[in-house]
């Protein structure tokens, strides 16, 4: 089964890069972004997880009843993807309940950084998807992680998914720069071997990017950015589809353990 999510958040990777912008252009670019990714699902009818930050929610709300009305999950991203705190793990949770009229069971803390099992477990989620067990130097590197879904306490881990053997990532830069057909072949046996896919993106890599050099975004993330993102993220859903691969939320996933 694959478990699709996407990192619903502002666009702040100019931010990386000393560059400024603002939420409301960061807003703009997901929000652009994520109608590219609901209009595909709809399409190719396919149920997905939304990990979404409250500024986000806040600002997009057209966005997030699109979400909520065709049958996608809403999950945590915290409240602020630049700066976070501990209390926003649950404040987050608190917050989007409240904007959306919809139950919070997941969480992700912004770009994987590391995050209290139980402080997560405190604020009453079931599962926790923070950990990204690849071999990526500099970024990336808990080797000692598991691979596959694992309990900590009453808390689901669902890790993103990486290769067998060599944990090879599969994550959303993959599908930007590795051959697409190597790329697939290495989602189809990394489900067949651990019998679950866990993937995820984000809305501005559906944004055309690379048309936009003041924001100095780094070659390996705008390269086929926008549209070409856009047929990638069509061709993998298709693959899997055509192996008859089911497509479930994180919650419907945990609900399976």
């Amino acid at each position: 089964m694959v478990l699709l999510s996407f990192d619903t958040e502002e666009f702040d990777l100019p931010r990386e890069h000393g560059i400024d912008i603002s939420l409301e252009k960061g807003i703009e670019v997901s929000v652009i972004g994520a109608n590219r990714i609901l209009d595909i699902l709809k399409e190719k009818e396919v149920k997905a997880t939304f990990f979404c930050t409250v500024n986000f929610a806040q600002n997009a709300p057209q966005v997030m009843q699109r979400i909520i009305t065709e049958g996608h999950e809403v999950a945590s991203h915290s409240v602020d993807h630049w700066q976070q705190t501990e209390a926003d793990v649950a404040r987050s949770k608190e917050m989007l309940e409240q904007m959306c009229g919809c139950q919070v069971n997941g969480y992700r803390q912004p770009r994987m950084f590391p995050i209290s099992d139980e402080v997560i477990e405190q604020a009453g989620y079931l599962y926790n998807s923070s950990l990204h067990p690849a071999f990526i130097p500099g970024r990336y590197m808990h080797l000692d992680v598991p691979r596959r879904p694992f309990k900590t306490g009453k808390l689901l881990q669902i890790p993103a998914s990486v290769s067998p053997w060599l944990r090879l990532p599969v994550f959303w830069l993959a599908c930007h720069n590795y051959p697409q057909w190597l790329y697939r072949r290495l989602c189809l046996w990394t489900v067949r071997h651990d019998g679950q896919f866990v993937i995820y993106f984000h809305p501005w890599e559906f944004y055309p990017l690379a048309g936009h050099p003041e924001w100095k975004v780094p070659y390996i993330i705008s390269r086929h950015s926008g549209d070409g993102m856009v047929k990638r993220l069509r061709a993998l859903i298709d693959t899997f589809k055509h192996e008859h691969e089911q497509f479930v939320t994180f919650t419907q996933f945990t609900q399976m353990q």
